[in-house]
């Protein structure tokens, strides 16, 4: 990567060096960084959980989630960092925010539904999507211009 930028760096001052407008230079830029970008892009991206929006629904501190499941609490600190716990984890924390595993994987706003809504008949399902539309209509382009 530092060999990329170096590359860029070189080619900017080539441009400008040759007097070539702002508009070529930026394309020439945007188009060397856009390789930077895709380096590692065959990487799977971490997994994004939400233990720390799941801690303030519950009002708890890191602190208090060391205390009740016995992590260290580095470990809890580069959970609320973004780190992913590992697997001995999970079972406890889904256990000490009420809530399965996926859920952790969820925003809790986001989960409540996701339990209200899992073990309906489709029928059920159906009643509530035309309920919800008809008491929330989608606004349309001219609604939103007003």
């Amino acid at each position: 990567m530092l060999a990329r930028l170096r590359q860029t760096q070189r080619c900017v001052k080539r441009n400008l060096a040759f007097g070539a407008n702002d508009a070529n230079l930026a394309a020439a830029i945007q188009l060397r960084m856009a390789k930077l970008n895709t380096i590692h892009g065959d990487k799977t991206p971490p997994r994004i959980h939400f233990i720390v929006e799941w801690a303030e629904k519950r009002g708890l501190s890191q602190a208090d989630i060391v205390r009740e499941i016995g992590a260290d609490k580095s470990v809890v600190s580069r959970w609320f960092s973004g780190s992913l716990p590992s697997e001995k984890y999970l079972e406890p924390l889904a256990a000490l925010f009420s809530t399965e595993v996926t859920g952790l994987f969820r925003h809790p706003d986001d989960d409540w539904m996701v339990r209200f809504l899992q073990e309906r008949s489709l029928d059920e399902l159906t009643r509530i999507k035309q309920t919800l539309e008809a008491a929330f209509p989608r606004e349309t382009k001219d609604k939103k211009a007003l």
